[in-house]
């Protein structure tokens, strides 16, 4: 796969948001000495005197060092992660990333589609089994085309659920969203909806109710619901699908939200 190239209102709060994170975590690395395997702490939020100049440096195997090592894998994947975003940044911009005023509030949130709501949805809740289920690593799926949804989703770090179950009460029905989305980063999640063009009125007739009841509920296309609409379903168009859920993710995030001053990030 290409390449993801993310608006620059994601990216900047991509970047500061692993800053921010990265602070909490202590700092440190894994090494090998006289055969033995140590954990060096080089920062501890909650220990001033630890730094890179006077590390502590613990046996994994001891109880202290125990501590510290799952701190320390989660500070080297993120820090990683920060690492390559920012190099992104430097090599598209001029100029130095912004803060980014968290948490972010959205102006219009009549169903508290947060990061809560995203833990608390339970996933596979679809009735429908087709006759010949689309296997994958994200489970039994109904399409290759959901498959693809999928794997474009974990590409971009987007964590998701599928088949999630909603009750729309101005069409009296429980419906299961293909997909609910985490952009946990601003607090966000929403569902995503593959609509097939297809022939099938019974089909037709489902997807339009579907969305008359989103619409009724003020779920918004392009916010708390994002339709993909797939004109030749047999030719998934990953590009399209990518910058629509990525539009998403950029719209949610209020220009007021970014603090530009002529400081760069630093870790």
């Amino acid at each position: 796969m290409k390449d993801i190239v993310f608006p620059m209102k994601v990216h900047a709060v991509k970047l500061e948001y692993r800053r921010l994170k990265l602070q909490e975590l202590p700092h440190g690395y894994f090494c090998v000495k006289k055969g033995t395997n140590k954990v060096v702490i080089t920062y501890d939020p909650d220990e001033e005197r630890y730094t890179s100049r006077r590390p502590r440096i613990l046996s994994v195997s001891s109880k202290r060092g125990q501590k510290y090592v799952d701190g320390i894998n989660s500070y080297l994947k993120l820090k990683a992660e920060y690492d390559m975003l920012l190099q992104e940044w430097n090599s598209k911009y001029k100029f130095a990333p912004p803060k980014v005023n968290f948490p972010i509030v959205q102006f219009f949130d009549p169903h508290k589609m947060n990061n809560a709501y995203f833990q608390s949805r339970q996933d596979k809740c679809g009735s429908y089994v087709p006759k010949t289920p689309t296997v994958s690593e994200h489970g039994d799926l109904k399409s290759k085309n959901e498959q693809m949804a999928a794997d474009l989703l974990k590409y971009m770090g987007i964590p998701f659920k599928y088949e999630t179950e909603l009750y729309l009460t101005s069409i009296e029905e429980t419906i299961d969203p293909d997909y609910l989305v985490n952009f946990y980063e601003i607090d966000r999640c929403s569902y995503v909806e593959i609509l097939g063009m297809t022939e099938k009125i019974d089909y037709s007739i489902k997807t339009a109710t579907k969305i008359l009841g989103f619409s009724k509920e003020r779920y918004r296309p392009g916010r708390e619901v994002i339709y993909i609409i797939l004109y030749d379903k047999q030719n998934f168009d990953a590009d399209y699908f990518i910058s629509q859920i990525l539009s998403a993710f950029d719209d949610m995030i209020p220009d007021s939200a970014l603090i530009w001053d002529s400081e760069s990030q630093a870790v």
